[in-house]
C-alpha cells in the first residue's frame, strides 16, 4: 500500500473535531471528499486482468486443480521441511492412482461375475477388495518412500550448502561453496553465491586496506602539524623566522593530507568503478596529455611518438593511467632530462608507454614498486610529495581496463613504463 492510500484512508477514519457540529454543508463537503478518495484508491489500484485461458483450464480440470491449491494453501500454513511436503505429496498421488485403478478393476471384474454368475464369484470380490486396499496401503507406503528417497537426495546440496554458508563471517570471507555435481539450478545457485561472496571479500577487503592505510599514512604528516603547532604555541608568536617556517610547514603537510586521502578514496572506489567505453582516437588524447604537461612543466622535455590508432575503452581511465606515470616520471627525471609518452598497435590490441632516463629503479626494488605506499628512496619520495600510491592506483586502474602493466628500468639509466590493452 503506497502512501498516497494510506493517507486517503486515513482522511475517510477521521472523525470530527471536538467542538464541531455535523451541519448539512459539512455532510455534503464529507461526501465529496469519501467520493474523491474512492476515485483516488480506484486510480491506485488498477483493476486485476483475469487470465481466461488458465481460468478455463482450471475449471476443466477442477479436481487436479483443486488439489494443487490445497497443497499451496497447506504449505504457506503449515511449517513442515521440503522433504516431510514431498513425502506427503509422493504418497498422495500413489494412493490416488491406485485407488482409482483398483476401483476400476474391481467394478469392472464384478459386473462381469455378476453377469455369469459363477459360484463363489462373491467370496472371490471380498478376498479381491481385501487384497487391492493392503496393496493400495503398500504402494501408497512405497509412494512416501519414494517420495522422502528422492527429496533426500536432491536436498543433500542444500544442506550441505546452508552448513557451508553458516561458516561465512568477518574473520572467514574466504570461504565458498563446493560446486555440485549437478546441471539444474542448484548449480546456479552455487555460482551465483560464489560471485557475491567474492564481492563481499573484495568490498571488505578494500574497506580494511583504506583503514590501514590511511592509519598508516596520516601519521607522519599529523605528527609533524602537531609538533609545529606546539612548536608555534611555545616559542613561535615572538618569532617570525619561526612563524613563517611553520606555517609552510603546516600548508605543506596538510596538501600531502589531502592528496593522500584523495588517493585512498580513488584507490578504494576503483574496484566498485564500471566501464564507460567509448571508441576515440588513443594517439590524440596522448598527445593532448603531453601537450598539457608541457605547458605545466618546461624544465623537463616532453614527446610523443605515436600515430591515429582508434580504441574502445574507458577514456577517463587511460587518461587517469597515462598521467599518474607522467607525474611518476617527472617526480623522478632531473631538470632537462627527457621523457617521452607513446603509443602504437600491438596485434589486436593497443600498446602505451611512458619512458624517461631519470633516476632508475634497482633490481632489488622493482618487484615492489606497484605495492601500496612502497617507495624506493624514502627521503626524495617523500620530498618530491609521493605517497607511494601512483602506481598502486595505476595498476589497479589498468587491470579494471582489462589490461596488464610492465616495467623495465635500470638504476641510473631511466625507466620504461608500458601499459597493454586488449
Amino acid at each position: 500500500m503506497n502512501d498516497k492510500q494510506t493517507q486517503t484512508e486515513n482522511i475517510s477514519e477521521a472523525e470530527p473535531l471536538p467542538g464541531e457540529q455535523a451541519t448539512p454543508e459539512a455532510a455534503d463537503k464529507h461526501e465529496d471528499a469519501l467520493e474523491t478518495i474512492k476515485e483516488l484508491k480506484a486510480e491506485s489500484q488498477p483493476p486485476k486482468k483475469r487470465n481466461w485461458f488458465l481460468f478455463v483450464l482450471s475449471i476443466i480440470f477442477f479436481p487436479i486443480t483443486g488439489i494443487v491449491l490445497l497443497f499451496k494453501w497447506a504449505s504457506r500454513k503449515i511449517k513442515l521441511s521440503i522433504t516431510i511436503k514431498t513425502t506427503i505429496i509422493f504418497a498422495f498421488l500413489f494412493g490416488v492412482l491406485m485407488s482409482a485403478y483398483v476401483i476400476f478393476i474391481i467394478s469392472s471384474i464384478e459386473s462381469r461375475l455378476t453377469l455369469v454368475g459363477t459360484e463363489g464369484a462373491w467370496g472371490y470380490i471380498t478376498r479381491l477388495k481385501i487384497t487391492s486396499v493392503i496393496l493400495v496401503a503398500a504402494f501408497v507406503a512405497l509412494g512416501a518412500a519414494i517420495g522422502y528417497i528422492a527429496s533426500t537426495y536432491m536436498m543433500t546440496p542444500i544442506r550441505r550448502m546452508i552448513k557451508q554458508i553458516d561458516e561465512v563471517g568477518a574473520d572467514n570471507l574466504s570461504m565458498r561453496l563446493d560446486d555440485v555435481d549437478t546441471q539444474d539450478e542448484l548449480k546456479e545457485l552455487t555460482v551465483q553465491i560464489n560471485e557475491m561472496l567474492d564481492e563481499l571479500e573484495s568490498t571488505f577487503e578494500r574497506q580494511s586496506n583504506f583503514i590501514s592505510d590511511a592509519s598508516h599514512e596520516l601519521k607522519t604528516p599529523i605528527s609533524v602539524i602537531q609538533g609545529y603547532a606546539n612548536m608555534l604555541k611555545r616559542w613561535g608568536k615572538s618569532d617570525p623566522a619561526l612563524l613563517d617556517e611553520s606555517i609552510d610547514t603546516l600548508l605543506t603537510e596538510a596538501d600531502n593530507m589531502k592528496r593522500i586521502v584523495q588517493q585512498l578514496l580513488l584507490l578504494a572506489k576503483i574496484g566498485n568503478l564500471s566501464m564507460s567505453k567509448s571508441v576515440f582516437d588513443m594517439g590524440e588524447v596522448l598527445g593532448d596529455i603531453v601537450d598539457q604537461y608541457k605547458m605545466a612543466d618546461s624544465k623537463r622535455n616532453l614527446s610523443f611518438a605515436g600515430s591515429e590508432i582508434f580504441v574502445e575503452t574507458d577514456k577517463n581511465m587511460l587518461i587517469e593511467s597515462v598521467r599518474a606515470l607522467v607525474d611518476n616520471a617527472i617526480k623522478y627525471t632531473a631538470e632537462g632530462g627527457n621523457i617521452e609518452v607513446g603509443c602504437k598497435r600491438n596485434g589486436d590490441g593497443a600498446e602505451i608507454w611512458v619512458e624517461d632516463n631519470g633516476i632508475g629503479i634497482s633490481a632489488e626494488n622493482l618487484p615492489h614498486i606497484f605495492e601500496r605506499f612502497y617507495r624506493c628512496d624514502k627521503s626524495r619520495s617523500r620530498a618530491a610529495g609521493s605517497s607511494g600510491l601512483g602506481l598502486t592506483i595505476t595498476k589497479s586502474i589498468v587491470e579494471t581496463m582489462g589490461g596488464k602493466i610492465q616495467v623495465k628500468s635500470e638504476l641510473g639509466k631511466g625507466s620504461r613504463f608500458t601499459i597493454q590493452l586488449y
